[in-house]
């Protein structure tokens, strides 16, 4: 085989069960050398797994590109040692700590975010372009759930992901307290109050299999340009009520309708 992931550096990170990122040639390399049969237990429609005769374990996504891991035994018990591990309640938890003053350390954030990445910080704008900068400067911390481990960087991300929402629909931050000292930072935008989330698929991003792509998180949180209309046309009229049903427009691929929502009241 012209290119063996298993002569790289492994991408899992400390503590987990060593194994490759895998391009589509690779897979199609491994595939094709070696033998492998189909593992039904780790495989899901259009994501099939395999298991060599040596132990290992490659997973396949949709788009061809692949996951080996060195030993689909190892994969199996830390998987059912994690699993063992009390898990805890919010992703936030831990990862932002600057719980109720997030909002006023969001310039400090982004001025540490530059430094960190080693990026101008006159290049972070808050400009839609900027994103792919970062992403870049991203693509250097390896592995990639490292980001929740170095100080700050985290909450670095998630203050300039929301700076440029905030920025692109003349929004506002806001809190919402989930209990204990977790603090869940939104933009709120428009009529009607629109909830824009810069933390939630960010932190999937950087702890699920794939890249960091800034630019789509932000993009799908963003309202269409044109989309004036009143979001928000009917909720309920108990202000004793800790939540709020309403009825929100959305954009899809055939063209804008309301869905039925619920959101924690703000005071």
């Amino acid at each position: 085989m012209k290119s063996d992931p298993r002569s790289r550096r492994p991408t899992n990170t400390k503590g987990w069960a060593v194994c490759w990122s895998v391009k589509k040639s690779e897979v199609e390399a491994l595939l094709a050398e070696e033998k492998w049969t189909l593992d039904p237990e780790h495989s899901i429609p259009h994501h099939p797994a395999y298991v060599s005769d040596r132990g290992e374990l490659l997973f396949v996504s949709a788009s061809g590109k692949g996951l080996l891991y060195a030993s689909r035994q190892e994969l199996m018990e830390k998987s059912a040692a994690r699993a063992s591990e009390p898990q805890p309640q919010h992703v936030l938890e831990g990862n932002l700590p600057q719980g109720p003053h997030f909002i006023e350390a969001v310039p400090s954030l982004i001025d540490e975010l530059a430094r960190i990445l080693k990026v101008p910080r006159e290049s972070l704008d808050c400009s839609f372009d900027s994103l792919y900068l970062v992403e870049k400067a991203l693509k250097k911390i390896r592995p990639k759930r490292r980001i929740l481990e170095i100080p700050n960087l985290f909450p670095g991300l998630i203050a300039y992901a929301g700076e440029v929402l905030r920025k692109a629909t003349g929004g506002e931050w806001f809190l919402t307290e989930v209990g204990g000292s977790i603090y869940e930072p939104y933009i709120r935008h428009g009529p009607g109050g629109r909830y824009m989330n810069p933390w939630l698929e960010l932190y999937k991003s950087i702890t699920e299999p794939g890249g960091i792509s800034l630019h789509v998180i932000v993009s799908a949180e963003l309202p269409h340009p044109d989309d004036l209309k009143p979001r928000v046309i009917a909720e309920n009229e108990e202000p004793n009520d800790d939540y709020e049903f309403y009825m929100e427009y959305v954009e899809g691929p055939k063209g804008g309708a309301y869905r039925p929502a619920m959101r924690r009241r703000t005071k």
